[in-house]
């Protein structure tokens, strides 16, 4: 059975080198149309469920709260039809690539395209049947893993579930990791018995509803050996991959190592890399996505078509040519780009929690450390107490920095005063304690700005006054910053003061959130482009990412031409911007395409 499956794989593969260029080519054709048809037509569709909530953009919780609505998961599940559609486009082309190779023994450029181009409504509604199909199998585990993890993880803040993982938490993550486990074997059960309905909705033209029991009949009795085909072939490709971008790595290596200190030279090199690495990438790809192509369509017994495809009509080629260029001169062009973006501008340092990578964090100890090293920023949280006092602190209890699982809600200062929050970190800390906002205003009046985000537990009665009353009475109006999760909390600090800087805190954004009432967008570094960045500042927003710790991190944040880095480490931050100042422009593009590349660069100029 192994050597059969093997010998299989093996041809699949052999397939796919054979057909190269036209996979290349396949896979190019569902790139552009990617970029010109549906990545726009998912936008149309995002943006037109999103106007059911009466906001240009959405983030985090709200997010979740809309897909709750009956607009939002409607819009939900057309967007995740879509997505699939997208994810096995690619593969239907290089079906119907392989398709026309097998059947006739040659192959044209646009062979897939035609033969798939008009399914394209039969694949769309094929997706959405899946999807439906996805979710009602889900809903049970996921509803009974999210019940668990309510009825576990919820009696103290997470965060000390996640940092000191009591036996409560282990057994969470068993018992839930063994529900998320069944039911990611089913799916993957029942997905293998749909893997045949592809081909048979573009090839022999079935209906969608009729292709999956079709697919589930044919596959009864089989789904074992072909699993072990895919598993074969996962780790075939796999491996080529490592091969093909260690080769390049290494290739790079060594031409940094013996090349001469040329700046210029440098830049050309880290270009030629770039574009060997992506025609790499593009290579292997399409010959691995190729074979589990051939693999699907061998499975499926080579299905004929019940249909003619239609002639690629000659306007569209000149369009999807036309586009080739165009989209091909933006990807040049996306190097060179780095260039103006980082052109040198001054770059906020923001502490976070104060300068928590090096004391414990929302401390005193924090706050002065990350003053004493040039921060321009000091980032915290702040929570009402049951005695109306505004303390900073992250958490919604003591759990994670002392082991006490006291609320901030149901504290008073005389509680807190015995609570040591430094000691966690280390012992020499263990004088600490919850500061108070006006603790942080004072240290840090005239010396640095301080950004304080606004920490909802569901407990809070008057924050956002409480907070501006504080501010006002130091004097620290013009010293600092609010920022806030929650977006009803931006828009109530902007009616009580409409002339102070508010900012948007989002880890995940749906829509333009440059479009929404916010002086600032405070995101996850992980999910900052291009794009959001230059929208956002074309709109007079700044930008701040968070939480960017490392110095090749900083560099590549910095090149993409953010406003502030949100940092556990100020000091180093401050080190990679001085760094970065002595350098010339062509210098910083080379630190931004190392980055884009995975090239670590930081003794090179040494």
């Amino acid at each position: 059975m192994i050597s059969t499956a093997f010998q299989d794989v093996k041809e699949s593969f052999s397939t796919g080198w054979r057909l190269k260029l036209p996979f290349v080519a396949a896979n190019i054709v569902f790139n552009i149309l990617l970029a010109a048809v549906f990545a726009p037509l998912m936008a149309l569709t995002a943006r037109a469920a999103l106007s059911f909530s009466g906001k240009p953009a959405l983030a985090d919780f709200d997010i979740a709260l809309f897909l709750l609505s009956p607009a939002g998961a409607v819009g939900g599940i057309l967007l995740v039809a879509m997505a699939l559609v997208l994810a096995v486009m690619n593969v239907a082309f290089m079906m119907a690539t392989a398709h026309h190779d097998h059947m006739h023994g040659e192959v044209g450029i646009w062979d897939g395209a035609a033969l798939v181009l008009p399914q394209i409504y039969a694949v769309l509604t094929l997706a959405m049947r899946l999807t439906l199909h996805i979710i009602l199998l889900s809903l049970p585990f996921l509803g009974l893993a999210g019940f668990l993890g309510l009825q576990w993880l919820t009696e103290f803040d997470i965060n000390y579930y996640l940092t000191h993982q009591p036996p409560i938490f282990w057994q969470a993550v068993w018992v839930i990791g063994a529900i998320l486990a069944v039911w990611g074997a089913l799916l993957a059960w029942r997905l293998l018995g749909w893997s045949l309905c592809l081909p048979l909705v573009i090839l022999a033209g079935m209906p969608p509803s009729e292709a999956l029991r079709e697919s589930r009949a044919r596959m009864h009795g089989r789904m074992w050996a072909f699993l072990l085909r895919l598993v074969l072939w996962g780790a075939i490709s796999g491996g080529v991959f490592m091969i093909g971008v260690g080769a390049v790595t290494i290739l790079a290596d060594l031409m940094l190592a013996i090349m001469p200190q040329s700046t210029r030279g440098l830049v050309v090199v880290l270009v030629l890399l770039a574009g060997l690495l992506g025609l790499v990438n593009v290579l292997i790809s399409a010959i691995t996505t190729g074979a589990v192509s051939v693999l699907i369509m061998a499975e499926a017994d080579w299905p004929r078509r019940r249909t003619t495809p239609h002639a690629v009509p000659k306007g569209a080629l000149v369009l999807i040519t036309a586009a080739a260029f165009v989209f091909g001169g933006v990807g040049l062009l996306g190097l060179a780009d780095l260039a103006p973006v980082d052109d040198g501008q001054p770059v906020e340092v923001i502490a976070h929690r104060g300068a928590a990578g090096a004391k414990p964090e929302n401390t005193m100890a924090a706050v002065n450390e990350a003053i004493r090293v040039g921060a321009d920023w000091v980032e915290i949280d702040v929570q009402e107490t049951a005695d109306d006092e505004i303390v900073v602190m992250h958490d919604s209890d003591f759990m994670k920095l002392a082991g006490n699982p006291l609320n901030i809600w149901d504290a008073k200062l005389e509680d807190l005063a015995d609570i040591d929050i430094g000691s966690w970190f280390d012992p020499t800390y263990a004088d600490q304690r919850t500061p108070l906002l006006s603790d942080v205003l004072r240290a840090a009046k005239d010396r640095s700005g301080v950004v304080i985000e606004l920490k909802y537990y569901g407990h809070d009665v008057m924050l956002e006054q409480r907070v501006v009353d504080i501010v006002e009475a130091e004097g620290m109006a013009d010293q600092v910053k609010i920022m806030s999760l929650k977006y009803g909390a931006v828009t109530k600090m902007r009616g009580l003061r409409p002339d102070w800087d508010i900012g948007l805190l989002a880890s995940a954004s749906l829509g333009q959130m440059w479009d929404l009432d916010a002086d600032f967008l405070a995101v996850n570094s992980a999910t900052t482009s291009h794009r959001l960045v230059k929208e956002s500042q074309a709109a007079g927003k700044k930008v701040y990412v968070w939480t960017v710790n490392d110095p090749l991190a900083m560099s590549a944040m910095i090149s993409l031409g953010v406003d502030g880095l949100i940092t556990d480490e100020p000091e180093l931050a401050r080190k990679v911007l001085s760094e970065r100042r002595d350098l010339s422009g062509s210098e910083r593009l080379i630190l931004g395409l190392a980055g884009r590349i995975g090239l670590d660069l930081e003794t090179w100029f040494d």
